[in-house]
């Protein structure tokens, strides 16, 4: 198992990725989440992220191929005035390949973050979980993130 920086040659590996864990949202929430389509719809979204400024792209391989990736960047509330001012790591994305999941990949890949967020000055890690992803919720229970907020939502469209 190795976790490295993304690079542009990962591409198409990540957009396998991102389908697969895209159909899994899109079926759960098909409101939020859009019909994965196997095409190059993603590939320019990617590539931005693993060049964007104050971030982190890693993928994962095992077997000599990627098997997994995960996001993350660095963010400073300097505006809200009644939040306390600290450095968050906000990781975007975080996906293993169906077929390696439950072998130690995305613990591996979350303990990278957490080292590159203390290397980077961030005093905590955030991330967002769907409510219907309860194998995730577990995933991130057993490694000891807890809630720290809900995100409520209502639709206003008949």
């Amino acid at each position: 198992m190795k976790i490295r920086i993304a690079t542009e040659n990962d591409l198409d590996d990540i957009c396998v990725l991102s389908d697969q864990i895209n159909t899994t949202h899109h079926r759960n929430a098909p409101n939020i989440f859009s019909k994965p389509d196997r095409s190059e719809r993603d590939r320019v979204f990617w590539l931005n992220n693993i060049a964007k400024e104050n971030s982190v792209f890693f993928v994962i391989e095992s077997d000599g191929k990627v098997q997994g990736f995960i996001t993350a960047r660095i963010t400073e509330n300097t505006e809200i005035t009644f939040l306390v001012r600290k450095k968050v790591c906000r990781i975007g994305t975080i996906v293993v390949a169906d077929t390696q999941q439950r072998k130690g990949l995305g613990k591996a890949m979350m303990q990278k973050i957490e080292q590159w967020a203390l290397d980077a000055g961030a005093d905590e890690i955030v991330l967002e979980v769907m409510q219907f992803n309860s194998n995730a919720q577990q995933f991130y229970d057993s490694i000891g993130y807890a809630n720290q907020s809900h995100i409520l939502s209502k639709s206003i469209v008949c």
